[in-house]
């Protein structure tokens, strides 16, 4: 797929599986805190959710497998699955990504990024100098409404000065699909997580950002 400043004038990336390759390391770090409580959880049902607010996960799973936790237990057990990840998480951006971010500057173009991660996360994962590419960034934190709800989106074209439907958006699974297409903007799904069947209401799909041709 090409695009060209003359149809937008940003390009907002999720984080996870997009800009770093730190799924694997999230679906760990949820598997061993659901294995302390006997229970297993399959690669996939945390994929699908990938870009939910952890807290929301956390309980949504409690509930499926039939744990009870209060509001204090819950977040002490999204604070030891941060603490978990951010063991192995990979430090600094994909090859790839360096590479079409130089291009996408290249041309013009203003860069965002809108995650389902805490700020603690993507500070641990990214330098000063990779987070220096970006004019805008949205974490979990700053959005009452994660994924899928627009509202990170749209406070990532708020805070760019542009209309949604200048900012094209790249996710790689559903719930950011949804969220990037609730706030008005085209969206490119790619499939570094999850297969082309699951990310069906983006507007395109690829096999990964080295499909983007720019200019």
């Amino acid at each position: 797929m090409r695009i060209s400043p003359d149809q937008y004038q940003a390009v907002i990336f999720d984080l996870d599986g997009v800009l770093i390759d730190s799924m694997p390391h999230h679906v760990r770090a949820w598997q061993e805190v659901f294995r302390s409580f006997g229970v297993e959880l399959p690669d996939e049902e945390l994929r699908m959710h990938e870009g939910e607010k952890a807290k929301i996960t956390i309980g949504r799973l409690a509930r499926k497998h039939g744990l009870n936790f209060n509001d204090d237990e819950l977040e002490q057990l999204v604070e030891q699955k941060r603490q978990i990840y951010r063991r192995s998480a990979p430090r600094g951006l994909r090859s790839l990504a360096t590479r079409i971010l130089k291009q996408l500057q290249d041309h013009g173009f203003k860069l965002a990024i809108v995650t389902g991660s805490v700020r603690p996360n993507l500070e641990w994962t990214l330098s000063e100098q990779d987070l220096s590419n970006f004019q805008a960034i949205v974490t979990s934190e700053e959005c009452q409404n994660g994924k899928p709800s627009a509202d990170p989106y749209l406070l990532a074209a708020k805070r760019l000065d542009l209309r949604p439907s200048q900012c094209l958006v790249i996710e790689n699974a559903p719930l950011g699909v949804r969220s990037a297409k609730a706030a008005g903007m085209k969206c490119i799904g790619i499939t570094t997580t999850l297969p082309a069947d699951t990310l069906g209401e983006a507007d395109w799909i690829m096999p990964d950002l080295d499909s983007l041709q720019i200019g």
